[in-house]
Formats: structure tokens, C-alpha cells, sequence
């Protein structure tokens, strides 16, 4: 049961250390608002459409349109030219975001390609404004989920 003499003694709530609700509890949010991107299944994708991506960039980073930004990016999209299924036809680096233009196999294989060049674009823009700045940067750089859009006719990819 307990120690004896402590069966009506109430608990502290300072010293118990068992979890549960908590002021200041769980994973802080990252947006001022809402997420821009709804969280629901992407749609069925077309092998035979591209797709047009965009992705966000946090304002931490500072302009995209620097020699060495656009080098970083380079070089991610250089690590994922080995994928059979997923290839980026175009790509147009803008101030605060980046546009691609994407063929890929299915649903998965264009999830899949697009988190690794975010991944390794993330290092590498890390790394270069680490660099840049002389201080260790670390933590997010793409600020929500990618934004799709199938391309159905030609006017639209030009």
C-alpha cells in the first residue's frame, strides 16, 4: 500500500515525477500559425505527369540568390541523381524559395525524392551559413511540407 502513517497525506505535485499534463509540455511550435500545408495523403500520382514542387525556406537563412547558397543546392541535387525513380528536370532557386519541376514513378518515389534533396540541401545550407557566420547552425530550413501540383498541360510547365 504505502508508508504507513502516509495513507491521507496529499501529494506534492513539484516532487512527483511521473509525467502527464505539464505547463510548458511537449514539442514547441515552430510557426507563428498554422501550418501553411495541410496534413492529409498527398493525391494518387501520374508516372506520365510532372510535377511541379515548391519549397519553402526559413528566413533564418537569409537570401537564396548567393553564390554559395546556390552551390549548396547544387550539390544536393547532384547526391540525388542516382535515383531510378525520381528525376529533377528543372530547378529555379528564388529569394526565400525553390522550385522544381519533378518526374517521378509513383506517389512514394516523389515523397521519397523530395525529403532526400530536402535533407541534403539542409546540410549543406547549414553548413555553408555556418561557415558564413562562424557560429554552428543546426535545426530546420524548409519551413512546412512541399506544395505539389500535378502538371497536366504543356502551358502550365512553361
Amino acid at each position: 500500500m504505502g508508508l504507513p502513517g502516509t495513507e491521507g497525506a496529499p501529494r506534492r505535485a513539484s516532487t512527483s515525477r511521473r509525467g502527464g499534463k505539464r505547463a510548458g509540455a511537449g514539442r514547441k511550435r515552430t510557426l507563428p500559425g498554422p501550418a501553411r500545408g495541410k496534413h492529409r495523403a498527398r493525391p494518387f500520382h501520374d508516372k506520365r505527369q510532372p510535377v511541379h514542387v515548391v519549397l519553402r525556406v526559413s528566413g533564418e537563412l537569409g537570401r537564396l540568390r548567393r553564390r554559395k547558397a546556390y552551390a549548396a543546392v547544387r550539390w544536393a541535387m547532384i547526391a540525388i541523381l542516382g535515383r531510378a525513380d525520381f528525376r529533377v528536370v528543372h530547378l529555379s532557386i528564388q529569394r526565400h524559395h525553390i522550385h522544381l519541376l519533378c518526374e517521378a514513378d509513383d506517389r512514394r518515389a516523389l515523397s521519397n525524392g523530395v525529403r532526400a534533396l530536402c535533407v541534403s540541401a539542409a546540410r549543406r545550407l547549414n553548413a555553408t551559413i555556418s561557415e558564413e557566420r562562424g557560429t554552428p547552425r543546426r535545426g530546420r530550413v524548409f519551413t512546412d511540407r512541399y506544395h505539389a501540383t500535378a502538371i497536366a498541360r504543356p502551358t502550365q510547365a512553361r
